[in-house]
């Protein structure tokens, strides 16, 4: 049903209109009517704008051609109907040049109005079925966005980094600009759902849509508030965890409030517990990985019974031998399988100080444990066993007892990672190909070089460059331009992104270049090749 306002001083006229046909039949009904062009303004404000408007041009207070230039300014989306006599023909020119939909000749005859009528119903349908197009579009390519967005952030937290700059950049083509600062100032929130005793007992092999609603859950939650980034793992979708930006002095407020009406819609909606972890405050964008891992620490102490579980404040302070040099070193130690030289820096980080506190000591270890993930997922080849391990390693290390416990499963997890690492460099050529290559399918929008995946892989360039185009068929040059380009071949069928961020999101920096490249490789620009598509689909 399309809504409709009829303007005209003339009650007279307007019930004349009125009962010329058969409105609801026809589609649409009469919702507002006024006397004037001023009356009809104020309505407008007040209720919600109809679809089409009828109005008379000669009115007293304000004529039709002053209300509708009025309303080019505040609503130029409306659809205006002119209602005219024979005589009116300047009012009519200069209803033209402002654009008005249509007119009706005074007195208005039944057929021509049924007509009119018809024609809008069409127009307006089709304008729906845009509309919802559109929409439909947004929500894609926003799902999409926020997707990547997930992906980025547990990136950043939990693998190795290809380089600053790199991922600097990538957050901000994923929109994510206000994380890519050095002075980043932030908080990492981990919450868990727990499924109290009974609950699935009907239906256990529907849990997977008890986590569906969970996400939805939180991500929702974390829609109505500003600065609030969800992630998660898929290795564990009972777990979901937020960046939080830090706005100003009422951050922990704001937190707190966050946090509080979260835990108290999952047990609402979802019927379910929920243990919450707060991180310590970061200043930085490489604590990134410490305010994760404060975040974990801080569940793994919580219990379902509060909302303000948090880590010991100013624990990251009391860090400081985990700097990105020693964790540099650390990662050589493992990839260069010298357990010896592990060990002396695992002494070095833990300094053997019997007076470091706990908590301390476990956040170390779950920062070691997430290093020992990184190097796992750069060689593990074919299943991923080892990172799973690894994931419920770090789940369960508020489990250890102590701390020759904690040191002793430290050395039991490097001696897996390590073995891991000599099956790939210490093997054939081509599973070192395969890590290689798994690796750069991964971050192919990143600027890879030779000389950085040579320097990554400890192997040499020239070596490199060789066993690439050995294995893959192509060089290494032309591999990475064959992923950029058949990613963005999938983006332009998947989404209406335009083409300088699809330019952006698969690794080019510059728009006319990425045309280039697409032409030469499609036969076609990417505006050609979009065009196309749609074509074939309608």
């Amino acid at each position: 049903m399309y809504r409709i306002m009829l303007i005209d001083d003339e009650v007279g006229v307007r019930n004349s209109i009125k009962a010329k046909i058969d409105w609801l039949s026809a589609g649409f009904e009469i919702a507002l009517e006024a006397a004037d062009g001023l009356e009809a303004l104020q309505l407008l404000e007040k209720h919600v704008l109809p679809d089409v408007i009828i109005t008379d041009v000669r009115m007293p207070q304000m004529d039709g051609i002053a209300f509708v230039n009025a309303c080019k300014e505040k609503y130029p989306a409306l659809r205006i109907i002119v209602l005219s006599g024979y005589s009116d023909f300047e009012y009519m020119k200069a209803a033209i040049q402002l654009g008005v939909k249509d007119y009706l000749l005074k007195p208005v005859v039944r057929s021509e109005l049924t007509v009119l009528l018809g024609k809008l119903a069409t127009e307006l349908e089709e304008d729906r079925n845009r509309i919802r197009e559109q929409n439909q579009e947004d929500i894609k390519n926003h799902q999409q966005l926020r997707l990547m967005q997930e992906q980025l952030i547990w990136q950043l937290v939990k693998d190795e980094w290809f380089n600053v700059s790199a991922m600097k950049e990538r957050m901000e083509q994923l929109q994510l600009s206000a994380l890519a600062l050095d002075d980043v100032h932030a908080q990492f929130v981990t919450i868990e759902m727990r499924i109290p005793p009974g609950r699935l007992d009907d239906w256990s092999e529907r849990k997977d849509l008890l986590y569906l609603a969970f996400h939805l859950l939180c991500r929702e939650s974390a829609q109505k508030w500003e600065h609030i980034y969800p992630f998660y793992s898929m290795s564990h979708p009972a777990m979901i965890h937020f960046v939080i930006l830090v706005q100003n002095a009422e951050h922990e407020r704001f937190l707190a409030d966050f946090v509080r009406k979260l835990k108290r819609d999952i047990q609402s909606f979802l019927k379910v517990d929920s243990v919450l972890g707060i991180g310590e405050p970061i200043n930085g964008l490489r604590q990134l990985k410490d305010g994760y891992a404060s975040s974990m620490l801080a569940w793994s102490q919580g219990t379902i019974h509060s909302d303000k579980a948090e880590t010991g404040r100013n624990m990251l302070a009391m860090t400081h031998s985990f700097s990105p040099e020693v964790e540099r070193k650390l990662m050589q130690t493992i990839e260069n399988l010298d357990m010896s030289a592990f060990t002396n820096q695992l002494h070095h980080i833990f300094s053997g100080d019997r007076d470091t506190p706990m908590f301390v000591f476990t956040f170390l270890t779950l920062r070691i444990i997430l290093l020992f993930n990184a190097i796992a997922k750069k060689y593990e080849l074919g299943d991923t066993s080892l990172q799973s391990y690894l994931w419920n390693c770090q789940m369960t290390v508020r489990d250890y007892s102590s701390r020759e416990q904690v040191l002793e499963q430290l050395h039991e997890m490097a001696k897996l990672v390590m073995e891991e690492v000599r099956k790939t460099r210490f093997s054939s050529g081509q599973q070192m190909m395969e890590a290689i290559r798994n690796y750069v399918d991964k971050n192919f929008s990143y600027e890879l070089t030779l000389a950085s995946l040579a320097g990554m892989f400890h192997l040499n360039e020239t070596y490199l460059s060789g066993l690439f185009k050995q294995s893959a068929g192509v060089t290494f040059s032309d591999y990475v331009t064959r992923l950029r380009l058949n990613r963005a071949a999938v983006l332009l069928e998947e989404s209406e992104l335009k083409l300088t961020d699809i330019a952006s999101l698969v690794g080019y920096s510059s728009s006319s270049y990425f045309s280039t490249a697409f032409k030469k490789f499609y036969g076609k620009g990417p505006k050609e090749y979009r065009e196309e598509l749609h074509w074939c689909g309608k």
